[in-house]
């Protein structure tokens, strides 16, 4: 089980991120001893997935080779440094 603020660094996001994530239902929590508590294998489920499906056509550039991952070469370009959220 983990408290919000390990959650949060365990993903890389903030920890209202995580607070959303869990009153949206995507991600569920339990109580103990006042604190929020989720599991680890529902973080790590809910990570693993996209977002969004990408429309089908999105896979492919126009000339027909796969898109780059843009996201990892946003990542790169900055140095690994992620947006202050």
């Amino acid at each position: 089980m983990l408290t919000i603020p390990e959650a949060a660094a365990r993903t890389g996001r903030g920890a209202e991120t995580i607070r959303r994530w869990i009153r949206a239902g995507r991600l569920q929590a339990h109580r103990a001893d006042g604190r929020l508590l989720v599991h680890a294998e529902d973080l790590d489920a809910l990570i693993a997935r996209p977002a969004h499906d990408l429309p089908a056509g999105w896979g492919r550039t126009t000339w027909g080779t796969r898109q780059p991952d843009w996201v990892a070469e946003l990542r790169r370009a900055r140095g690994g440094r992620r947006l202050a959220q």
